[in-house]
Parts: C-alpha cells; sequence; structure tokens
C-alpha cells in the first residue's frame, strides 16, 4: 500500500505484496487522499490475484486475497466477495478468507460493474492436527524500536539508494542517503504498534487517523512525507527486500526528494510481525 505525499503529486497506486507490504503519496496542502475512494473500470476489465486459486487451509486459519483490477489493485466497492459453503468458509469484502469447518467450498470475487468478471478459489479445509491453543493476553504495548533495529533498516535502504534501480517500469538514479529522524521514528513505532496490539494492517488507523496526521501530530514539519507498512516479515533484511521488489514501495524508498527516515517495528497482532517506515523531507 504504497503512500507518499508531496506538494506536486498526487496519490500513487495502492500496491499490496502476497506477504503484506503498503506505501504512498499525496500533497500536505491538499485534501488528503483516501485508500478507499472507488475508481471508474471499464467493461471486460480482467482480474487477477496475488494468490493460488487452489487453497489449503486449516480449521482456523486465514488468507488474505488481493485482487487486480485492470492491472490496477482493486478499490473498495469494485468487487462482491461470495462463498458456496459458509459452514467451511466464510469470506469478507476485503478478501480475507476464514476457514471455519472441515470441508470444501469455492470463494468468488465478482466484478460489481461488470458481473461476468469473477475468479473463484477453490478452499479445502481440514481439521486442526490440535486444540487450539488458549487465549493469549493482550499484547503489552511494544517498546521503542531498537536502536539496532532501526539502523539495519537504515543501513539496508541506504544500500538500496546508493545505486541506480528499476521500481516496476520507473527507473531511479542513485540517490543520497537517508538519516533517522525522532520525530519521524515517533509516528512510525506508534502505528506499528498499535497495528499489532490491535491486530489490524491498515495505513490508517482505527481510530481513523492517517500517516499524515500521524506524523503532522509529532511535530515534523514537512515537505514531503510518504509512509511504508509491511506485516509477517520476521527480520530487517526480509521486510526491505520484500518492499523493493514492490513497485510502489521501491518508489518511496527510492524517492531523491526524501531526506529522512522513521522506523517502527512491533510484535504481536495476527502476522506477528509490523513495519512501518515514515520518510520525509523539511
Amino acid at each position: 500500500m504504497p503512500f507518499s505525499l508531496k506538494r506536486s503529486a498526487g496519490l500513487a497506486a495502492l500496491t499490496l505484496t502476497v506477504i503484506l507490504s503498503a506505501c504512498g503519496t499525496t500533497p500536505p496542502t491538499a485534501a488528503v487522499p483516501n485508500d478507499l475512494a472507488a475508481a471508474p473500470v471499464a467493461t471486460g476489465t480482467t482480474l487477477s490475484a496475488q494468490a493460488a486459486a487452489s487453497l489449503q487451509l486449516k480449521v482456523g486459519q486465514t488468507q488474505q486475497i488481493n485482487i487486480s483490477v485492470g492491472g490496477q489493485p482493486a478499490q473498495p466497492g469494485q468487487l462482491r466477495w461470495t462463498t458456496s459453503n459458509a459452514a467451511v468458509a466464510t469470506v469478507t469484502q476485503s478478501g480475507l478468507i476464514k476457514a471455519v469447518a472441515a470441508g470444501s467450498a469455492v470463494v468468488r470475487t465478482t466484478l460489481i460493474s461488470n458481473p461476468s468478471a469473477y475468479l473463484d478459489f477453490s478452499v479445502t479445509v481440514t481439521a486442526a492436527s490440535a486444540p487450539a491453543p488458549a487465549p493469549t493476553p493482550a499484547p503489552q504495548p511494544a517498546p521503542p524500536v531498537s536502536g539496532t533495529t532501526a539502523q539495519q533498516v537504515l543501513q539496508l535502504v541506504n544500500q538500496a539508494r546508493a545505486q541506480a534501480r528499476n521500481c516496476g517500469a520507473t527507473s531511479f538514479a542513485a540517490a543520497p542517503a537517508l538519516t533517522l529522524n525522532a520525530q519521524l521514528a515517533q509516528a512510525a513505532q506508534g502505528h506499528a504498534s498499535d497495528m499489532a496490539a490491535k491486530s489490524y494492517f491498515s495505513h490508517t488507523s482505527q481510530d481513523g487517523r492517517t500517516f499524515v496526521q500521524r506524523i503532522s501530530a509529532t511535530g515534523y514539519a514537512f515537505r514531503t512525507i510518504g509512509e511504508n507498512i509491511a506485516a509477517g516479515q520476521s527480520t530487517a533484511q526480509q521486510v526491505v527486500a520484500g518492499w523493493l521488489q514492490s513497485e510502489g514501495h521501491c518508489r518511496n524508498i527510492m524517492n531523491p526528494s526524501f531526506r529522512e527516515l522513521g522506523v517502527g517495528y512491533a510484535a504481536g497482532g495476527s502476522y506477528r510481525h509490523y513495519w512501518v517506515q515514515d520518510f520525509g523531507a523539511r
């Protein structure tokens, strides 16, 4: 979900990788772009998924399916999700499948504007091999990200920026190294901890705040800002490598306008590891 924000640029394309990475862009003086804004879709647009058409799950497991519409990530309101057997597998309108009981089901996503365009996912659910563990206590607020973790992410990002590279179809020259900024780190760590504690994954906090509002609340007087988020990766090397493989996230990392970086990391939640990069320049 790449996001970045600058005075002369609009919202970059929303992107989710299979391992759940995200990032973005928007102008500080303009209305903040909304991840949930609907986009028009032409009749006959093709659908594609970042997941196998046949899914094997155990009772209690979940699987997020990310759909592209005509080569662009689907926007809320574009798709309708249904299941052939809710007693076996349920699905939310955001594409989150949950295995309920052993059996088989077919989950379908249909383009609302063109019902003849749809994708089917065959879901086979098997019984869990062991009783589900007792619920774990609510996670305590994560401590601030260690200097070592933040420094590792910074080092990997600067290594990437030191070399010219292609982010999708866009070529970037080598960019100046970033430095750590305490205010950006405060915003990044706060969001990582919140996602882990409340077990969600989004640029928008559950209280409705955007990354622009979170960064502004720290007093960081920005000229341009951006954010990458990710979940599931257990090391700095894994998360930075995943971001670099995603066009939107790669654009934020290689953006020569950015000068400073804040890093957030928290353990917990359904994905066990949550990462946030907040970029900025003043």
